[in-house]
């Protein structure tokens, strides 16, 4: 301003009157908007306790910037004005304002959660793992799991002991039946017939069965070589109840005859996500149903695929064999083929679930609890804890 210029009018600060305000933005400027944006600028008062002050603030597109107004007051040296010149009268006036520094809200989110103080032992580990090579990225990652809390330790250890003394001898037995109980379906012990051994709605839920109802009637009526079945088994067995007259058994049957195709195409995938796999072709019904079953619920993350889901699928599907078999046979030869699994996993799978095959026979036969002999303790791997 060249020259000088005459005071005309001073306004004074009062505590209702509306004043200018400056926004300061703190580490720059406003974000740029697009042309077709709003922006805004808003006046709240922020009470916390008996004491209040003003906040300003200014909301541009999905961006939020807030800040308290300082006005001055609290400071008895300093008060804010500014001059505003006349160019044709030369005389200004001088007006108080406020004035506020602005933060953009994620700011105030992120000191609201402080980052956790990271030890110079982790921080250099997870260097070493994102940033390292392959060896330093296996040794960062050995070291970390050779690490033992403890705490947990001595809790695991305590329980253990306590089991322990509740169960007796008996602990080793009761662990093998209780792993074995989690791979086959629940079944009757004390059987004295062999239809008496399983209940198909232990198998599959009676809810899930009712559900079927449809899909069972249009596969009756449909060509064999127009159902999306790819297995020759399961296509023979619903060939024979289509050349028969229909009955209620035989609909229960085509119901575990699907059911026992999602089994066969979980068996066959080598997916490690029950959650994205493909489990059957004719309806997604039995696929909510067989995820949440033959997921392990030991494992890490939700509808891992894992050998526990694939030995208890294997042992489902050789029970449902039988279930729709004639004299609770089956050909061992055959489901080996078709399920894509050793003779020798099969007939250690067809032990656990109380069946046996003869001395040179490949024919499966479903024999009462009470005859079968010891399971091996050796074969069902634990799943990881």
């Amino acid at each position: 301003m060249k020259g000088k210029a005459t005071v005309g009018s001073v306004f004074k600060r009062t505590r209702t009157t509306p004043m200018p305000t400056i926004l300061k933005f703190q580490n720059g400027k406003l974000a740029a908007v697009s042309k077709d944006a709003t922006q805004f600028c808003h006046l709240l008062r922020k009470r916390e306790g008996k004491s209040s002050a003003k906040v300003a603030m200014v909301t541009a597109n999905d961006q939020i910037y807030l800040g308290e107004l300082d006005r001055g007051e609290g400071d008895a040296l300093t008060d804010m004005y500014i001059c505003v010149r006349n160019k044709l009268s030369d005389k200004v006036r001088i007006i108080p304002i406020e004035q506020a520094t602005l933060t953009n809200h994620i700011y105030k989110t992120i000191e609201q959660k402080p980052l956790p103080q990271l030890t110079a032992e982790h921080t250099k580990a997870v260097l070493m793992k994102k940033f390292g090579g392959r060896k330093a990225a296996r040794f960062a990652a050995n070291q970390e799991s050779n690490k033992v809390h403890i705490d947990v330790l001595k809790n695991d250890l305590e329980n253990t002991i306590a089991e322990s003394e509740l169960h007796g001898d008996d602990e080793e037995i009761s662990n093998k039946e209780h792993n074995y109980n989690l791979l086959r379906p629940k079944f009757n012990k004390d059987a004295k017939k062999i239809d008496e051994i399983y209940d198909v709605y232990d198998v599959v839920p009676a809810e899930l069965l009712e559900r079927l109802d449809e899909e069972s009637k249009v596969v009756y009526s449909t060509p064999i070589n127009k159902l999306p079945l790819q297995s020759e088994y399961l296509c023979s067995c619903i060939k024979s109840i289509q050349d028969c007259t229909p009955t209620p058994e035989g609909f229960l049957h085509i119901k575990l005859i699907i059911y026992m195709d999602s089994l066969m195409n979980l068996l066959k995938s080598h997916q490690r996500s029950l959650k994205t796999m493909e489990l059957s072709g004719i309806t997604e019904k039995v696929e909510t149903d067989i995820r949440t079953r033959f997921s392990d619920p030991n494992s890490s993350k939700p509808f891992s695929r894992t050998s526990y889901s694939s030995e208890k699928a294997l042992c489902y599907f050789i029970v449902l064999a039988f279930l729709i078999s004639e004299n609770f046979t089956v050909d061992a030869n055959l489901l080996s083929q078709e399920l894509c699994v050793s003779k020798k996993k099969l007939l250690k799978l067809a032990h656990i679930a109380s069946a046996h095959a003869a001395p040179n026979s490949n024919f499966l036969t479903l024999r009462l609890p009470s005859k079968m002999t010891a399971l091996s303790s050796g074969f069902s791997r634990k799943s990881k804890k």
